[in-house]
């Protein structure tokens, strides 16, 4: 456990032999200062859980009882249970503690809502919910020093912004689900995928990967096909799949899987006789799916909801958690042998 009150900005300057005035340039990014020092400030705050509110309180001098929710555009057209579970799980936390959430697109041309909680001061602390590796969001909280909470794992150079970090094991559960498939079923398999930037997607790369190296399955003998946000653009990865001799998909998301569903369904073929077909990702659609789709299942709205609780535990300077996770298990369904 940790506490907003174990460090102060004079307890880092100190250790680590800077003036506060530096170490305040490294956590805002405003003013000069060598590359090689923000990182050693900013890895030392990392490493202590540090709260960039935390000293004398003067970064928020009052309470607004409000917290921002900062998601992709995309999220607020989507019409899918899931999603629309994990927002509400994050409402339910924040008003059990009379807190008001606002809900701030994160894309490049829709930061202004964002800007202007900011600017206002409308906030004291921000959510960050499904993050891509270039988020503009995340430049844009580091300068206001906002303490920030995150949904999943932040890209390595933002690590330091967040006080409190939630993720499933994502790596281990997609690891375990690959290398059970592979060893238990060894037929030519292809891993579909969206955008690369997105950290889970990373998460799930990583463990596909580290499976295939443990049994000694070369990279090229195992297709990766990424970028397949389009659903055109999957149908076609899967048919040229097919015709290489591609007998298992292994999808990171259900939108993917169900893409791929798709295309294998256009060429009359069976699953799982002809096919495998597998999702990283589960969902209400794929479980009710004709046949069911085996599928690694998470809690997501739990882990939002345990995000918002630690991030108002930090904004109320109680004890908090800075790295909680949660498990995740894999539903053998009727799409696999």
């Amino acid at each position: 456990m940790a506490t907003k009150k174990e460090l102060t900005i004079e307890d880092i300057a100190r250790a680590l032999s800077v003036s506060k005035t530096t170490v305040s340039r490294a956590i805002t990014g405003n003013g000069r200062i060598s590359p090689a020092t923000k990182e050693r400030v900013r890895a030392y705050i990392q490493e202590h859980h540090y709260c960039p509110v935390s000293a004398s309180n003067e970064l928020m001098p009052e309470q607004t009882h409000n917290i921002a929710l900062v998601l992709p555009q995309e999220e607020f057209s989507i019409h899918r249970t899931d999603i629309q579970m994990s927002i509400n799980a994050v409402f339910q936390e924040a008003f059990s503690q009379d807190y008001n959430v606002l809900i701030c697109p994160s894309d490049p041309l829709h930061t202004t809502r964002l800007h202007n909680a900011l600017d206002k001061k409308m906030i004291d602390g921000a959510i960050l919910f499904h993050i891509s590796e270039h988020d503009p969001c995340l430049e844009i909280l580091a300068e206001k020093k906002i303490p920030c909470a995150s949904v999943g794992s932040l890209p390595s150079r933002y690590q330091w912004l967040s006080v409190v970090t939630a993720d499933h094991k994502q790596h281990t559960g997609c690891y375990a689900l690959t290398r059970s498939l592979l060893e238990n079923s060894p037929v030519k398999t292809a891993l579909l995928g969206n955008d690369i930037h997105h950290i889970s997607n990373q998460n799930c790369l990583s463990g596909f990967r580290t499976a295939c190296q443990e049994l000694d399955i070369p990279m090229e003998d195992t297709p990766i096909r990424m970028g397949l946000s389009a659903p055109d653009a999957c149908v076609l990865a899967v048919d040229a799949l097919l015709r290489a001799g591609v007998h298992r998909f292994i999808c990171m998301d259900d939108q993917t899987c169900t893409a791929a569903l798709h295309a294998i369904k256009k060429h009359g073929l069976c699953i799982p006789d002809d096919v495998e077909l597998v999702s990283m990702y589960d969902s209400a659609s794929l479980a009710s799916n004709d046949p069911p789709i085996t599928a690694l299942q998470f809690d997501t709205p739990e882990l939002c909801r345990c995000t918002c609780r630690e991030l108002l535990n930090v904004l109320h300077q109680r004890p908090y958690t800075p790295k909680p996770s949660m498990e995740c298990r894999i539903v053998w369904r009727n799409s696999t042998i």
